[in-house]
């Protein structure tokens, strides 16, 4: 049993409230659609005082070339002790998943993994299958706004936090663009021949090699790694070929359940345009815009309270405990 303290503000009241609750962890491990390969997983439980039964469950992962030890953890706790279980986990390649070739990103599979993750939830007697709730960060939100659009996956709720929607900034065509573009083609070519990956960084400053290069991502992405765990600031360079397809927006008009989008205004590396564009085209789509960029949102950032707060108020008004 862990014990924390959060502050929370509700909308039932005008009152900032000081509580301390205590909620469960346990280690879970996942079959994933890839036999022999399990997804590596963290089940939060409120405390026993604090459940419903059967609970509501939130399932959760984390974004572009991240993993569940980079702040996850700080949602899962509030949401738990809010009286919601939940189930963080890893991609397949990723964290501490099973799946080779490392650090591969291929979307399919990502959100394949979310749905393997959704159903798991759903056979376990303890949560209610009808009350399941997507939620992701980043590229984790585009999973989200996808898969809530969905009609056989039957979320009752989904949240993205500074989520990609399908427009990003484009690359400079400088000398490490063209270095880029040449590690991806030799990428498809090694991994076609069943070779170790080339790799390039997830992050670095602008004008370097890298995945994301854009003003301030690279401090922002190591400032929520966690201190005891070492970042493997990796990824094959072909998974950026995965990305220009990817339109989590163009699914806008399909979302059916409740679907909370928190907007930085100042993202420049999801640009904002493409939630905005999500809430005009649905009413599902409640928009809580905050003036900060891509990583204040996170945990021990400028902006984590406004964020969390705004979570935890659209789930007591769509999937009350």
């Amino acid at each position: 049993m862990i014990n924390i303290c959060l502050c929370l503000g509700f909308s039932r009241s005008a009152l900032l409230l000081t509580t301390t609750m205590s909620f469960e962890k346990s280690a879970l491990k996942i079959a994933s659609a890839r036999p022999g390969w399990n997804l590596d997983a963290w089940q939060y439980l409120p405390a026993a005082e604090r459940r419903t039964q059967p609970l509501p469950i939130i399932v959760m992962a984390h974004g572009f070339g991240a993993n569940k030890t980079m702040g996850l953890a700080h949602y899962a706790e509030a949401f738990a002790a809010a009286g919601y279980a939940c189930i963080v986990f890893d991609y397949r390649r990723w964290g501490a998943s099973d799946g080779t070739p490392r650090h591969v990103l291929i979307v399919k599979d990502q959100l394949e993994d979310y749905r393997t993750v959704i159903k798991y939830a759903r056979q376990q007697p303890e949560f209610d299958p009808q009350r399941l709730v997507l939620w992701g960060s980043s590229f984790s939100g585009a999973h989200t706004i996808t898969l809530s659009a969905d009609a056989t996956v039957n979320a009752i709720a989904a949240m993205a936090q500074c989520p990609y929607t399908g427009l990003s900034p484009p690359l400079p065509l400088d000398t490490a663009y063209l270095k880029i573009a040449g590690s991806a083609l030799l990428d498809i070519i090694k991994q076609g021949l069943g070779l170790t990956p080339v790799y390039i960084p997830v992050v670095s400053e602008p004008k370097s090699v890298g995945a994301l290069t854009t003003e301030g991502t690279k401090s922002g992405m190591l400032a929520i790694c966690s201190k005891d765990i070492e970042y493997w600031n990796e990824i094959s360079a072909s998974s950026l070929l995965q990305i220009p397809s990817y339109q989590p927006r163009a699914k806008a008009a399909s979302v059916n359940c409740p679907l909370l989008i928190v907007l930085p205004t100042e993202d420049n590396l999801c640009l904002p345009e493409g939630a905005v564009q999500i809430s005009k085209t649905t009413e599902k789509c409640q928009l809580v815009s905050i003036p900060c960029g891509h990583f204040d949102l996170y945990h021990g950032m400028s902006h984590h309270t406004e964020s969390i707060t705004a979570q935890l108020e659209f789930l007591e008004k769509h999937v009350p405990v």
